[in-house]
């Protein structure tokens, strides 16, 4: 549509992250050189990003723009002071930098979204989200245009399917209270053939999922002998989270299981499995601030474990 590519991730199932960028070509005119995009413009590459997925999305500082405004205007004043130029004598200097200070704190971006810090192509492409290329462009003012409307769209579309996502989850909870198919952590402990019954996903899943990982699904898929039942085991896992909105906490946790299935008394892996447990735990339960003070731990811990380690 319009000459915008989506070089990652399905419309149909938007992730709630998207990246949108463009190429910035040189532009010959010289007079909309020296503008705050030049600060943005990493490589020839103007990215913006935008996370939706919570519900305080981070929204960009003016101050970064307003320093650059600054700069520029002081580099521009320093180099005709050096080229012996003289100012005109009705231009009053100080309130040209206010004025510029009035325009940089205007909405650059008017949406919950930030300028991307890429300097390659390969390296938005590696992220974890929803990518969008719109094009190239001589200059970054029409770039810029198309970037910051972009996300608009995009968000509305990512709000209305988790809309219908909760509609379609309320729809089957009822049909499911109706013919008694929904289970607990109690009837899944007294199933012990598998780790979950064919068809259970977290959606039909009431109880405590803490509970649940931790009495349940971390001690079965430890106990499991070989590396084939727990790949046969750990997929099931990974259908009943399916309605999970954070892959990589899904992904983290496997990873630390099959660490300690090969180094039983790994501490890191330990902690992280710990932690990564009461992140999924807080997100079930929709407490974002407690999942992101877990999620900064979780930094945290495998930082100071990697730096312990290196020395």
């Amino acid at each position: 549509m319009l000459g915008i590519e989506q070089k990652k991730g399905n419309d149909d199932n938007l992730c709630g992250r998207m990246i949108a960028y463009a190429k910035i070509l040189p532009n010959p005119d010289e007079r909309d050189s020296g503008t705050p995009f030049d600060d943005m413009i990493k490589n020839g590459l103007l990215a913006l990003e935008g996370d939706f997925r919570m519900f305080s999305p981070r929204v960009p500082s003016k101050k970064a723009i307003d320093r650059a405004v600054d700069d520029k205007l002081n580099d521009m004043l320093e180099s005709m002071q050096a080229e012996g130029v003289e100012l005109p004598p009705d231009m009053d200097v100080e309130q040209m930098r206010e004025r510029l200070h009035e325009l940089s704190s205007m909405e650059v971006i008017p949406i919950p979204a930030k300028i991307g810090n890429f300097n390659r192509e390969e390296d938005i492409l590696a992220e974890d989200a929803d990518i969008y290329y719109i094009g190239e462009f001589i200059g970054a003012g029409q770039a810029h245009f198309c970037l910051t409307t972009l996300p608009i769209y995009y968000q509305a579309r990512f709000r209305e399917q988790a809309r219908k996502k909760e509609m379609d989850f309320l729809n089957e909870a009822l049909t499911q209270i109706e013919s008694g198919e929904f289970m607990d952590t109690d009837d899944l402990q007294n199933d012990t053939e598998e780790l979950f019954p064919k068809g259970l996903t977290l959606n039909t899943f009431v109880g405590d999922l803490g509970k649940l990982l931790n009495v349940r699904v971390i001690p079965f898929l430890l106990a499991l002998e070989t590396d084939a039942q727990y790949d046969e085991q750990i997929k099931l896992f990974y259908d009943f989270m399916k309605g999970y909105p954070a892959k990589a906490d899904i992904k983290l946790i496997d990873l630390a299981i099959r660490d300690l299935r090969s180094q039983k008394d790994s501490a890191l892996a330990r902690r992280i499995l710990e932690l990564g447990c009461q992140k999924i735990d807080a997100i079930y339960n929709e407490d974002t601030q407690k999942a992101n003070e877990i999620a900064q731990e979780i930094i945290k811990f495998a930082k100071d474990k990697s730096s312990g380690e290196q020395s």
